[in-house]
Parts: structure tokens; C-alpha cells; sequence
């Protein structure tokens, strides 16, 4: 888990996982609308890390398909094949 900053450092994003070429994003937040997450949020955002990295590739791809996660594609327009 760790935060990625994006839009010219404007923006912070909480990436729960990096597995393969793929990212899973939980929260994304404005900088100037909080400084950072509290202790509580991070223990959370640590479970569902643990959670996303016992995921088999077909669990990803189940949870893209009923809409419990949203596949963002940057440049190729590609999906997880099952």
C-alpha cells in the first residue's frame, strides 16, 4: 500500500496493491481538502490490502464484472481476460 501523488501534486491517491501492470486505487483525494489520512482509515486501507493480495486473477476479474471494482485503462483499452 502506499500514496501516489498525481495531477502535478494536487491529488493524492491511496493504491491498496500493485500487482502485475495493474494498480488498485481505493481513495483519491484533493490536497488542499486534508493533509493526510488518519490512523483509523490507514489500518482499513491496510485490510483491504491483504484482502485485494489473496485474490486469485479470476476474483479480480468477478469483482470487475458485478461492478465492485472499475477498470480505468491508460493509453491500450484493455481488460482482464479471464
Amino acid at each position: 500500500m502506499f500514496k501516489k501523488r498525481l495531477d502535478k501534486n494536487r491529488q493524492r491517491g491511496i493504491i491498496l496493491l500493485k500487482r502485475g501492470r495493474h494498480l488498485i486505487y481505493e481513495y483519491l483525494y484533493a490536497k488542499q481538502d486534508r493533509p493526510n489520512i488518519d490512523n483509523d482509515e490507514l489500518a482499513e486501507f491496510r485490510r483491504l490490502a491483504k484482502a485485494y493480495a489473496n485474490a486469485t486473477d479470476r476474483q479480480i476479474a468477478e469483482m470487475i464484472s458485478d461492478q465492485h471494482l472499475v477498470e480505468i485503462c491508460h493509453e491500450r483499452q484493455t481488460q482482464i481476460q479471464e
